[in-house]
């Protein structure tokens, strides 16, 4: 099972997002192991670099639809949440 760390690092190298965009993943309640215990969100970015989040999303809400939020110490309510804010121009 792959860490939140892990998914958030392999979205953020896939659809190298630009300058100030955020990438967030929110744990959610999940109903069974084919149902996805994340949730992820983006900021505002241009199509083909939106384009590829949402494959990348859909790809990895079938092939790793649990992850590992063990090490994951950031909290919104009850809810661990990791994410990642540009800080340098993306591609």
């Amino acid at each position: 099972m792959k860490s939140a760390e892990a998914m958030l690092n392999e979205l953020i190298r896939h659809v190298r997002p630009p300058r100030g965009c955020a990438i967030v993943l929110t744990e959610r309640e999940s109903s069974g192991p084919s149902d996805p215990n994340w949730v992820a969100a983006s900021g505002t970015m241009e199509a083909p670099k939106t384009l590829r989040y949402t494959e990348k999303v859909s790809e990895l809400r079938r092939t790793d639809p649990q992850i590992d939020w063990s090490d994951v110490k950031v909290l919104i309510g009850s809810r661990r949440v990791a994410h990642w804010y540009s800080e340098v121009e993306g591609d």
